[in-house]
């Protein structure tokens, strides 16, 4: 039977779970931060773009019915390593291609990547955490912290005449970085959370377990949604 972890792996484990969020506030900017250097780029309108980046909504609403219940069932490292890798692949590839229809498929990607790291990441924060959720919250602050300095990286850029692709290198760096560290993270088995902290499902019927989830999920779309359309008219 594998050991619990220590205290010391256990906030090793926590930073790099924050700082994929940290990444993680990087890639709902990124886009709508380099619009209009998108749209010279892929030679298009600045409204494509824009339809190009509803692909990162699409991409959660596919992912999150299916995510949270195969990590419980599968594995949650292995969510939090496809939504490293999913945004890997849309940092590069959104500096690579140069078609509409390839670009807005990393978009839905990055979608993706979002629900798989939202899967891995939350429980296993309140799982290394003895069922206390407060760690999580934690997530939304190096997210912002994250959007803060996207925008900071991509204006120093334009106002040098630099490249506007190197804000996605610095993005798949740090990724490349992080999933370095982590290959060598060993995370908690699933549900070693003391019982007494748990939430008593059973309290709720399934018409409002339906209505609370429907609620829970509709918000988070939206305010992600909502967002992403802020930067993108700024």
């Amino acid at each position: 039977m594998e050991k619990e972890l220590t205290k010391r792996q256990k906030n090793h484990l926590s930073l790099g779970l924050y700082c994929n969020y940290f990444i993680h506030g990087f890639a709902l900017v990124i886009l709508a931060q380099n619009i209009l250097s998108l749209a010279s780029s892929w030679m298009t309108t600045v409204a494509v773009v824009s339809y190009v980046i509803s692909g990162i909504g699409i991409g959660r609403l596919i992912a999150y019915p299916i995510t949270g219940a195969l990590a419980d069932r599968l594995s949650r490292k292995m969510f939090v390593y496809i939504g490293m890798l999913c945004y890997l692949i849309f940092a590069i590839g959104m500096v690579v291609t140069h078609q509409i229809v390839i670009a807005y498929g990393l978009a839905i990607l990055a979608g993706i990547a979002n629900s798989a790291l939202d899967a891995g990441t939350y429980t296993t924060l309140v799982e290394i955490n003895d069922g206390e959720g407060q760690s999580t919250v934690l997530l939304k602050a190096f997210m912002s912290v994250g959007e803060f300095i996207l925008p900071l990286i991509v204006t120093y850029l334009a106002g040098h005449g630099f490249w506007f692709g190197w804000s996605f290198v610095i993005m798949a760096g740090l990724i490349l970085l992080n999933l370095v560290n982590m290959l060598f993270l060993q995370f908690p088995q699933p549900n070693m959370v003391v019982q007494s902290n748990q939430f008593n499902a059973t309290n709720l019927t399934g018409g409002r377990k339906l209505l609370a989830t429907i609620s829970l999920v509709g918000y988070g779309y939206t305010s992600n949604g909502l967002n992403d359309f802020v930067y993108a008219m700024d």
